[in-house]
């Protein structure tokens, strides 16, 4: 009988490990897409610029100043993400990804898409990056409360889930 209890331990003891391994990837895979989508951004800069803001203006020069700010934000993140950080979802809301909160005032789960201002396909659930949302969640992480500070009131968040597809 103590053969059969060890060759039980063993074996609980290599599926954890496949798990863990299983769990690594999926992290270093996350970390790979931000990277991708940090590469992304950079490389079509100017042109989501002036997509979104065709002219210049005060509004031109904001977003500007904005989306330099959420590339910077970006490489400081990759720098100090872990490969074993990531976990359950997704490690940080980006542009392009959904963000599951959770309502701290009553408890209301909603889900948000951070899209770029001229993108989106009107669903409710989108809201741009320059949006009183937007702004708060960008660049966040799961678990982290957010406060927003909306034309209908302010409304604090706790981030549950973040997912993402690498498409802007």
């Amino acid at each position: 009988m103590p053969h059969i209890y060890f060759w039980d331990f063993t074996i609980k003891w290599t599926e954890g490990e496949v798990k863990m391994d299983r769990e690594v990837n999926a992290a270093e895979e996350q970390i790979a897409k931000l990277k991708e989508h940090l590469a992304m951004m950079e490389k079509d800069r100017d042109r989501i610029i002036d997509q979104c803001f065709p002219e210049d203006s005060v509004e031109c020069d904001e977003f500007e100043d904005f989306f330099d700010k959420y590339l910077r934000g970006l490489e400081k993140a990759l720098k100090t993400l872990a490969p074993g950080e990531a976990g359950k979802g997704f490690p940080l809301v980006v542009i392009g990804s959904e963000v599951d909160v959770e309502d701290l005032a009553g408890g209301d789960c909603f889900k948000f898409r951070i899209v770029l201002p001229y993108q989106g396909e009107n669903r409710i659930e989108d809201v741009t990056c320059l949006s009183p949302a937007g702004r708060a969640l960008i660049l966040r992480r799961p678990g982290e409360e957010v406060t927003v500070a909306a034309p209908a009131g302010t409304f604090r968040y706790r981030i549950k889930e973040i997912s993402f597809s690498p498409e802007y």
